[in-house]
Parts: C-alpha cells; structure tokens; sequence
C-alpha cells in the first residue's frame, strides 16, 4: 500500500467530493474540479469527520502506483477550489510588455509581430499598474491550467542566460553566460 496514498485529505468548510462513473469531483467557493481515476481504487468519505481517504483494492504494483498518485490529484484539487494557486510572471527585456483584454493576454515580446494568447476559462489575469505591464499576475483554482498556462507564455519567449532577457516565473533563477567579453582573457 502506497504510504502518500494512506494519509486523510482534509476536507475544509464548503468543499465537497462526489465519486462517480471513474471520476471524482470536488466543489468549492472557487470552482469546480473534475477528473477521472483508476480502477481498483475506492474512495472513503466522511464529511462529517472533515477528511477524505482512499483504499486500494487490489493489491497490486499498478494500483500501488496509482494509489498515491490520485491522492496527490486528489488533495491538489482540494487545495484549488478551496485556497486557489497563483504564479507571478516577469517579462524581462527592453520594451517587453503585456496588456490584458478580457480573456485575452497581447504581449510585446521584442519579436517581428506581437503575440496573443488566449487564456483558459479557469485562469484570470491581473497586471499591476505600478509594473508597467513588466508583471502579470495568474491566478485560478486548476493547477493544471496554471502550469500549462505559465509553460505557454514561457515557449513565446524562454529566458535566454546571456542577458537574461525573457518571459520568467517569479524567483526563477537563470545560470548567466559570460558570453564573448568574459571569453577574451582566458588565452
């Protein structure tokens, strides 16, 4: 038995978990999350106790793997649509910025046109007004749309380890590149 698949979930106040049909959904004041799981698992809820547990029914190395696994998508989903995830993203470079209009994010990313994105129904955009559009600020109670979300506007324009221009997450860290100055001396 999967030892992360053992541990209770906690269930917090307006969150509510429905197993049906090889899929789970969890409720909440931010949403709504639904996913399917694999067979050989069965789901032990008590609302009323405040936790959610889920138990192996065969005991074999796939359901074992599996058991943990859908614990952690499981505890994420609550997590969502209870607290909600947010990324921050910094747009690094000379006249790099963004603008968001309703659904859609416009980015000026120093290349030859400029770039829209359209954002997933479940992630919201903010942009500071005190960042000057260097700063967008992602948030939702999918942690699936978020990464997806941050690994697309990410692929427009990576950071490079030169001038560490680009699109970056907040507290990433670049490994920087000497480049051709910082070559000259080692004759």
């Amino acid at each position: 038995m999967s030892r992360i698949g053992k541990r209770p979930i906690p269930l917090p106040k307006g969150v509510t978990v429905t197993v049906a049909n090889g899929r789970f959904e969890v409720k909440g004041p931010k949403g709504t999350i639904t996913k399917p799981f694999p067979s050989g698992l069965a789901f032990e809820i008590k609302e009323n106790a405040g936790y959610l547990s889920i138990q192996g029914n065969t005991p074999t190395e796939e359901t074992n793997r599996q058991h943990g696994t859908t614990r952690a998508h499981l505890a994420t989903a609550v997590t969502g649509v209870s607290e909600g995830f947010k990324a921050n993203l910094k747009l690094e470079g000379t006249g790099y910025k963004a603008e968001s209009k309703g659904s859609t994010l416009n980015l000026t990313l120093g290349l030859s046109h400029p770039v829209t994105y359209d954002l997933p129904k479940s992630v919201t955009v903010k942009i500071p007004p005190e960042s000057k559009g260097s700063v967008i600020q992602l948030d939702t109670f999918d942690k699936d749309a978020l990464g997806q979300t941050v690994a697309n506007l990410q692929a427009f324009r990576p950071p490079e380890p030169y001038k560490g221009k680009g699109v970056r997450k907040d507290g990433q860290k670049i490994r920087r590149k000497a480049g051709k100055a910082g070559a000259k001396g080692s004759k």
